[in-house]
């Protein structure tokens, strides 16, 4: 079973108000190191774990996407075109279920994930 899934960020505070704005994600644990801060946010679930980093310059991890399920796609999409965020077409594999990326202020690959 996956603990958490980690994100180096120089941008902590931004990231974690972003993630609580579009998702809702609360913070699970806030830890202070002599490096800086960690934040872990979701509840139950797997963790998404925030690492203040003042040196990241982005995420360097080609080919992996971090996906959060989500009730309403077309919503979320919305508030994403409302910030000028860009986002790729929405997806549907199969009945039942659509998705799309975009790539978060770290440069971390996002996929938002509906299934009805």
């Amino acid at each position: 079973m996956i603990c958490h899934v980690t994100v180096h960020t120089a941008r902590l505070g931004e990231t974690v108000a972003f993630y609580q704005w579009l998702l809702g994600l609360s913070v699970a644990n806030t830890l202070h190191t002599p490096a800086g801060k960690i934040v872990f946010l979701g509840e139950e679930e797997t963790k998404f774990e925030l690492i203040e980093d003042k040196q990241a310059e982005g995420v360097q991890a080609k080919g992996i996407t971090v996906g959060f399920a989500v009730g309403d796609l077309d919503e979320k999409l919305a508030l994403l075109d409302g910030k000028g965020i860009a986002h790729s077409p929405v997806i549907s594999p199969s009945a039942g279920t659509r998705f799309a990326y975009f790539t978060d202020l770290n440069g971390c690959g996002i996929q938002l994930f509906e299934r009805k």
